[in-house]
């Protein structure tokens, strides 16, 4: 794809959930977030590395400073599906 096609989406900014597990946040517009977190549950080749989660981000504006990148305390009340 050329470079002057590309539409940037955001950013993502690492951080770790109170288990330990490393995740990547950012968010998608004023009112939708997007969580990254690695596959626990990988079990062929096949299977994405990743999985990508979104909620929404009306908390998250809540409780950081503005301009600064998100600590993922939140995530406490956040239920990965398994």
């Amino acid at each position: 794809m050329p470079e002057d096609r590309k539409l940037r989406l955001g950013g993502l900014w690492k951080g770790q959930t109170k288990s330990g597990e490393t995740f990547y946040s950012g968010g998608l517009g004023p009112s939708l977030r997007m969580l990254v977190f690695k596959n626990n549950f990988k079990e062929a080749e096949k299977d994405p590395d990743l999985v990508i989660y979104l909620a929404p981000a009306e908390d998250n504006r809540q409780r950081r400073a503005p301009g600064k990148p998100d600590s993922g305390s939140e995530l406490d009340e956040f239920e990965l599906p398994g």
